[in-house]
């Protein structure tokens, strides 16, 4: 049977507006694709924690996974 491990990753709505922190994330993106992690999921986290049509995001909650090696 197949055995997972993931990663999470919290990602600031204030950092992705730094054009130098997006190229940073891109490259982040890019080694954690090469290493075998998948992206699997990215939600975002509304600010007032309630899930309203209109409700502002802050940040946004990511999840990685990749097959553990044997």
């Amino acid at each position: 049977m197949k055995k997972f491990e993931y990663k999470f990753v919290m990602i600031s709505i204030a950092h992705l507006s730094k054009k130098s922190f997006r190229l940073e994330l891109d490259e982040a993106f890019q080694k954690w694709g090469n290493d075998g992690w998948e992206l699997v999921k990215m939600e975002p986290i509304p600010s007032d924690h309630i899930m309203f049509r209109d409700s502002k995001t802050d940040e946004f909650f990511t999840v990685f996974k990749r097959e553990k090696a044997e």
